[in-house]
């Protein structure tokens, strides 16, 4: 038999019909025994007295509770009730953090917060996706500021959006770690003199100067307060930064750390280790496959299980096969739940915490398109330079400009589906241009993963056929769809996130299609990304949608706001 956490202040035996336990079992002051699942469950008081009586006066063999969980839960062993968690965790003192920062959160923002911080600034934050485990995450680096050297390691995809984050939500001061032969582009140089010049939004007292970038495997971070990375460049540079030492770290989407076995794991753990303070992102922490969630907590909490082995056995159902030792599955899953949300980990759902977020919110991720020296890129943005006869001339241009940027922007785009992918969520995927869509269907078709796609081709009988398709299977991660073509008329509330991967000119255009996943019988908030490219046709289309929605907006015509 075993016996098993299932509460803070029970646990259970399950064990086989054994009527000399059965006995025991019924000299316990706090017994229950359900006739449902026919399970005896004792208050944890109970724990050490069954446990003598067990082991003196019966042959039955019990596996009893891990180290970890009577290590956790000693208060309850001693019979004191447990205190809700939001009571014994105090207010953190964030006067030394930037008001403008503090203001910002959320009431439960703050209540993770304060979790992060009483726990030594050494947690698994892993609220759902559009909760804001980002601003929480600054917010308690910010009040290990001392401490700093900051590290901030992210997919790809995002690191200027971190960039941003960090100093302004739209345009920061900051310095690029990059090849002078990179710069040299006139499209990066504009890329980078429009994200990174403003001034600081939260966090104003961080110098601008010393926020780095790195972008390619020959950069140094030898200096600056704060390094932001891939997880990619991490592994090549992982001696450079392991030499700086790093004593606030941040990984965001720390899910990828799932497999030991991989270069970034082994390039992670050590400075997780040495670091003082270890803030790990994850809106999916795997929950189910306890397994990949091993890596993660050894780096906030080396010793919270003693080994592998041990937590596979207990938690993923280990059991010995003919060559190996199989860990994929997942049992006492209550009991390890109960243990990190106690120990190292803070979980809100979008359902727990709905009453205090908007019903649908917007996020500009800023993307690197890279050097771009293909002549016709060139030729367009040179165009749009110029100055030209009429409004008719202009429109051509952009046109031009659009057509060609829709061509930069696809191996950003590919690789920012693919780092969401990672997450195991639904999501509906705009583009605008066939050669988008086409390109995204083959990175799908080459990862094995379910899709479907409407566009301008795609008979109208057989549109409704593909949204149930998607509604209902969970197989099917992405729906993948033309903006012009699958703005109206379908329902695909399965998805509560929206990326778009181009813009259009039309903001009520944008605003259907994000409506898509934001119709009735949509239970969460909707979280909608628009991807943008600086150095790009972006830089003109974007102002366009903004500028025309706030006539709208002035008109009365609209509530909508792309600011």
């Amino acid at each position: 038999g075993t016996c098993v956490l299932v509460s803070k202040e029970r646990f259970e035996v399950q064990v086989g019909y054994c009527a000399p336990l059965i006995e025991v079992f019924k000299q316990m002051p706090t017994k229950n025994y359900d006739m449902q699942t026919r399970v005896w469950s004792f208050e944890l008081k109970d724990y050490e007295k069954l446990s003598k009586i067990q082991k003196a006066q019966l042959p039955v063999q019990l596996t009893p509770l891990p180290k970890t969980v009577l290590t956790t839960f000693r208060n309850q062993l001693k019979g004191n009730m447990p205190e809700e968690l939001e009571r014994r965790v105090p207010e953190a003192d964030l006067s030394g953090v930037e008001p403008r920062l503090v203001n910002t959160l959320m009431p439960f923002q703050r209540r993770g917060v304060n979790f992060a911080i009483w726990r030594n600034g050494r947690v698994l934050i892993a609220d759902d996706m559009g909760l804001g485990k980002t601003v929480q995450a600054l917010c308690v680096a910010a009040y290990y500021r001392k401490e700093w050297p900051l590290l901030i390691v992210t997919p790809s995809s995002l690191r200027l959006t971190w960039a941003e984050i960090l100093v302004d939500i739209i345009l920061v001061s900051s310095h690029i770690i990059a090849p002078e032969s990179l710069l040299s582009s006139p499209q990066i140089c504009l890329l980078f003199v429009s994200c990174f010049q403003a001034f600081h939004r939260w966090l104003p007292s961080v110098d601008a100067q010393s926020i780095t970038v790195m972008l390619t495997g020959k950069d140094n971070p030898a200096s600056g307060q704060v390094t932001i990375t891939s997880y990619d460049l991490m592994v090549r540079c992982s001696q450079q930064i392991r030499a700086r030492g790093y004593r606030v770290i941040i990984m965001d989407e720390s899910h990828v750390l799932k497999n030991f076995k991989t270069a970034r794991t082994k390039a992670a753990l050590p400075l997780l280790k040495a670091a003082s303070r270890v803030l790990l992102l994850s809106g999916t922490p795997a929950l189910s496959r306890p397994s990949e969630l091993f890596t993660q907590l050894s780096a906030v909490e080396p010793r919270l299980f003693s080994s592998f082995h041990e937590f596979g056995i207990r938690y993923c159902e280990g059991k010995q096969t003919a060559f190996c030792w199989d860990y994929s599955g997942s049992c006492n899953m209550k009991e390890l739940q109960l243990v990190l949300e106690e120990r190292v980990m803070i979980r809100r759902l979008k359902k727990d915490v709905l009453s205090q977020l908007p019903a649908k919110q917007r996020q500009v991720v800023v993307m690197e398109p890279g050097a771009v020296n293909t002549k016709s890129f060139n030729a367009a943005a040179n165009e749009m330079t110029k100055k030209h006869k009429n409004n008719a001339e202009q429109r051509g241009a952009l046109l031009q400009y659009f057509n060609e940027t829709a061509l930069v922007k696809i191996p950003h785009i590919k690789d920012y589906v693919l780092d969401l992918l990672e997450a195991d969520r639904k999501f509906l995927v705009f583009a605008h241009h066939q050669i988008v869509l086409d390109s995204l269907r083959d990175a799908l078709d080459k990862k094995g993963y379910g899709y479907i796609r409407i566009d301008g081709k795609t008979p109208s009988d057989i549109r409704q056929q593909l949204c149930d398709r998607y509604q209902t299977q969970d197989s099917c991660q992405v729906a993948l769809l033309s903006i012009t073509a699958a703005s109206t008329g379908l329902t695909l509330t399965a998805a509560s996130l929206v990326v778009f991967t181009e813009l259009f000119w039309n903001p009520g255009v944008l605003v259907q299609a994000e409506d898509r996943a934001h119709r009735i019988g949509q239970q969460d908030c909707v979280n909608v990304h628009y991807l943008v490219a600086r150095g790009t046709a972006d830089d003109y289309i974007w102002p366009l949608v903004q500028g025309k929605l706030d006539v709208l907006s002035k008109a009365g015509l609209t509530k909508d706001d792309f600011s």
